[in-house]
């Protein structure tokens, strides 16, 4: 029988040898996987504590339903039924600027009425559709595309939040096709941010689909949000985002062996075709595997490790992709004893206001069922690219920055009844300007390795949303390769 193994037991890992299982279960070729976690616990960053009624996650919150792939990936796992839409109350967002918290408006009136940025700020926005596109091909940072099309306090105020919210990263730094290719695809199209939404908007009214890329869905299962985000409603699991991952593990079953590290692979070759040879640690004990194909679902940095004994420059080109610390702070309070009215999703805070702390979600509004019924829970990032140095903090050096801020942004005491804080020294790929390129170069010297493919969101997107269809694109590209005989053997 072929054999695959799926090196790396997070939500990329996982999807990528359920999906692939799937396709081959469908044709009716017989392929043995085998997936391999270095951890004694799957799952990567996504995971969900239970703590004396609190709901506590390690990573993402959730994930919006606007885009198909991890909703189709829970119904073909039985799973729909466990799925927690957030509360209408998550559509409030707000963004702290002069220490006060500001409403993100959801549509043109009231954002010309926001006092978020000022009257100047607001018409520079209004000079947006003369402003000229990108030279093409061009690749610039998000702040620089920013700055030219909507203005240094846009940035400083909108863009900057977002992209600490979702990189925890510098805008000056990274690529703007790399993070958000979905905005230089619309400046490409349309000339203008402006003009595209106008345009948008009129072919939603008519009923018309507007997604574009992978993965895109029909109109009727993406809803619309404000202007802070992507479209759709924000979802998660009645237990916590870890249902996911221990829906996957259960359907691939004895296939998933943790506690085994990869060391290297060495690619060895029969008859014209590449197989793979895995030096492994398993708890202390040197062994060996082999296979016709392997799918690296894993860190950066660790694919670089992996990868150098094969093949040198692919291994330098993952290791060139840093990643941004991050701390999670989590904080519950007695109900009515929190610091000030906690009515919404939370808010981000730029980082002109020269606090570490990147944003605070109000996990027990989000989500009904995160906290006890008299409790409220936090939860706030802490860190970023620009702010390592907080990984050094003790907890209640962090602790009391989290609430002192709360307490200036609402202007009220808050009691702490609960803590939690996991550290993420490593905790959310960096796509630098030149990402794109990079994963060119990537793929030019890995096509010299049939059956050998990389994968995770250290390459397009860093979303579970991404991480589910990359993992589809991943099935399609391993079957397909397969069919043409680059790898493994059909009389098998």
């Amino acid at each position: 029988m072929n054999r695959l193994i799926v090196v790396g037991g997070g939500i990329s890992g996982l999807a990528s040898a359920f999906r692939i299982g799937q396709k081959f279960a469908s044709s009716g070729k017989p392929l043995e996987i085998e997936v391999l976690e270095a951890e004694d616990r799957p799952g990567g960053k996504i995971r969900s504590e239970q703590i004396d009624g609190y709901v506590f996650e390690w990573g993402p919150n959730g994930f919006l339903d606007g885009k198909p792939d991890t909703l189709d990936l829970c119904r073909d796992l039985g799973i729909e039924s466990d799925l927690l839409e957030s509360n209408d109350a998550a559509r409030k967002r707000y963004v702290l600027s002069g220490g006060r918290l500001h409403r993100v408006p959801e549509n043109p009136v009231a954002f010309f009425r926001s006092r978020l940025l000022s009257v100047r700020g607001r018409l520079r926005i209004l000079a947006e559709p003369w402003i000229r596109r990108s030279e093409p091909g061009q690749d610039i940072s998000i702040s620089a595309f920013g700055q030219r099309r909507l203005g240094r306090e846009a940035v400083e105020k909108l863009l900057d939040p977002m992209v600490s919210g979702i990189f925890a990263g510098d805008p000056a730094l990274l690529s703007l096709a790399a993070c958000f290719p979905r905005i230089a695809e619309l400046e490409r199209d349309y000339g203008s941010l402006v003009r595209a939404m106008v345009a948008l908007a009129r072919a939603r009214r008519k009923g018309q689909s507007t997604a574009a890329g992978p993965g895109a869905g029909p109109a009727h299962v993406r809803k619309p949000s404000g202007p802070a985000g992507p479209a759709g409603t924000l979802v998660s699991f009645r237990e916590g985002t870890e249902r996911l991952i221990r829906a996957l593990c259960a359907r691939l079953g004895a296939s998933l062996r943790t506690g085994c590290r990869v060391e290297a692979i060495f690619v060895e070759r029969h008859e014209g075709k590449p197989s793979y040879r895995l030096l492994c640690d398993e708890k202390g004990e040197k062994t060996q595997r082999t296979a016709d194909a392997v799918v690296l679902a894993v860190p950066a940095w660790s694919a670089a490790r992996i990868l150098g004994a094969c093949d040198a420059g692919a291994g330098a080109l993952l290791a060139g992709i840093p990643y941004a610390p991050l701390v999670v702070v989590g904080l519950g309070f007695p109900e009515g004893r929190t610091p000030g009215a906690l009515d919404g999703f939370g808010f981000l805070v730029p980082f002109v206001e020269g606090t570490p702390v990147l944003g605070s979600l109000w996990t027990s509004r989000i989500f009904q069922g995160r906290s006890p019924v008299d409790r409220v829970l936090t939860r706030n990032m802490v860190g970023g690219w620009r702010n390592p140095w907080v990984l050094g903090l003790d907890e209640d050096e962090l602790e009391a920055m989290v609430l002192n801020l709360l307490e200036k942004a609402t202007a009220a005491k808050g009691e702490v009844c609960f803590r939690r804080i996991v550290r993420h020294e490593r905790a959310i790929p960096s796509y630098l300007l030149g990402h794109t390129r990079r994963l060119e170069k990537l793929e030019e010297r890995l096509a010299r390795f049939s059956g050998l493919y990389v994968t995770g969101n250290a390459l397009r997107g860093v979303a579970i949303n991404d991480c589910t269809r990359e993992a589809v694109r991943m099935a399609e590209a391993v079957e397909r390769d397969f069919a043409q005989g680059l790898w493994g053997d059909a009389s098998k």
